[in-house]
């Protein structure tokens, strides 16, 4: 009787000590979720009202919102693979005479190349950058120091742009994959973007759930590099 008592005792203990964890899992879950949905709520109106913003939807529910236009001063970008496209807008900048482009390949060794078009009421403008001068192309400059807190490979000489008549600048990446750096001289760039950032604390308890969302909106509302370009049919295009 002792033996059986112990048996049960110990498969009671069990199931009592996987029911606790899996019912701590569960809550656990919801709290997540009403984490993010918290962190949505805050982003939804932040976005809708173009305003940081902070508050509960209940309490023990709150979210913060921060909002920051950036661009204007310096552009630092993520990994451009071969092909891929950044773009420039110009339309509102300030005193914009020049603008140098900084790269550094992905992979230590590769060497990216860049071919940078000036998109022009009066017709594209376009200058080619590599690492070493090669194939008809300009080589880069090795800068002095960093940029943006980046040490970056390779920078080019200012590439000159006409306020009013540059509407943007394109820069295709060609060769290998690379981190770009974007300085204006002479002046500043538009915003390029809006970002959003909105952060929920959930308090359940004597613990709490923190839950980050970021959403990138751009400023410029520009027509996709797909419609600078037409085709003659033998009719006519109205913007």
């Amino acid at each position: 009787m002792v033996l059986i008592m112990t048996v049960i005792s110990a498969v009671a203990v069990s199931v009592a000590s996987r029911s606790t964890v899996e019912t701590r899992i569960q809550e656990m879950d919801v709290e997540n979720k009403e984490a993010v949905l918290t962190a949505q709520a805050g982003l939804e109106e932040a976005i809708a009202r173009d305003v940081a913003v902070s508050g509960s939807l209940e309490s023990g529910k709150d979210y913060n919102v921060v909002r920051g236009d950036v661009g204007s001063s310096s552009i630092t970008t993520e990994k451009i693979n071969p092909g891929e496209t950044f773009e420039v807008y110009l339309s509102g900048a300030s005193g914009v005479t020049g603008v140098k482009f900084y790269w550094k390949p992905v992979v230590v060794g590769e060497k990216p190349s860049l071919f940078i078009t000036d998109v022009r009421g009066t017709g594209n403008i376009d200058y080619a950058y590599d690492t070493d001068g090669s194939g008809g192309f300009t080589a880069g400059i090795t800068p002095g120091g960093s940029f943006s807190g980046v040490s970056y490979n390779f920078v080019t000489p200012t590439v000159p742009v006409s306020l009013g008549n540059s509407a943007k600048l394109r820069i295709t990446v060609l060769g290998d994959s690379a981190f770009l750096g974007i300085r204006p001289i002479g002046g500043s760039f538009p915003a390029q973007s809006t970002n959003f950032k909105s952060t929920s604390t959930l308090v359940s308890g004597d613990t709490s759930v923190k839950y980050g969302i970021e959403y990138i909106e751009s400023k410029t509302n520009q027509l996709p590099s797909v419609f600078d370009y037409v085709l003659f049919s033998g009719g006519t295009i109205v913007q």
